[in-house]
């Protein structure tokens, strides 16, 4: 499997840009996947996260079906931070209307000289159990996880779950780990120094740590109820039916 590499010294904008630049060659071959770009990194579910709210909220007020890409694209522009257009189409690596286009989820047209969006509501699939095996360390920073709202992942060899919490995650099956401890310590610090909670906390904190490192092959279990979770790639991946 293929690794990105990128310097962590590098400024936001700047490792968004060099995340897209890396991936590229890989997004084009697995076109047919689903996502035709990698959207592993957190700022490219921002801007994905962003256009679908504001769809929906156009849906819903204005029973609008096509919404104008110009005024997200100028809002996702500064909200970002960008200085100006051609530095937003440059991170995105084409045009605003380009990058919409790749997801299956965004419909895009053209009239005149206005572009226009639409969210495709995904249908869901049948319930499924996807079981990712994790052989070293390069792997999962490689494969991107699209966590579906209702998905519960559990890493067994930890006893260690991640409970559905009615927002999709993409990104990196490291990043979903790393996040996951991330938010175990911030817990932890709500907790009195000598709490057997605490303790235990800090046990599979520990455990978190180490296993990103993959010493040992583990497996990642999870429970996906509308089918609507994906690895990508995904030939680590077996798909059992979902247990009742």
């Amino acid at each position: 499997s293929a690794q990105v590499a990128v310097p962590q010294r590098l400024s936001a904008r700047r490792r968004f840009r060099a995340v897209r630049a890396a991936w590229a060659p890989l997004a084009r071959a697995a076109m047919l996947e689903g996502f035709k770009f990698n959207v592993s990194h957190q700022e490219i579910e921002r801007i994905l996260s962003e256009v679908e709210a504001w769809w929906e909220c156009a849906s819903e007020q204005a029973g609008v079906e096509w919404l104008p890409t110009e005024g997200i694209q100028n809002f996702l522009m500064n909200d970002l931070g960008y200085e100006d257009m051609d530095e937003f189409e440059d991170a995105i690596q084409g045009t605003f209307p380009e990058f919409l286009a790749a997801f299956p989820q965004i419909d895009v047209k053209t009239e005149g000289d206005k572009t226009f969006l639409r969210i495709v509501p995904q249908k869901p699939g049948p319930p499924r159990k996807l079981i990712f095996r994790a052989e070293n360390s390069k792997q999962l920073v490689s494969t991107c996880f699209l966590k579906a709202v209702d998905a519960e992942l559990e890493i067994p060899c930890l006893e260690f779950g991640i409970g559905a919490d009615q927002k999709r995650h993409i990104d990196s099956v490291y990043n979903h780990i790393i996040v996951a401890r991330d938010n175990l310590e911030n817990h932890c610090q709500n907790l009195s120094d000598d709490s057997a909670e605490r303790e235990s906390i800090m046990q599979t904190l520990a455990a978190l740590i180490k296993l990103v490192d993959v010493e040992e092959p583990f497996d990642i279990v999870v429970r996906d109820p509308t089918g609507m979770s994906e690895f990508k790639p995904n030939d680590s991946v077996r798909i059992e039916p979902l247990d009742d």
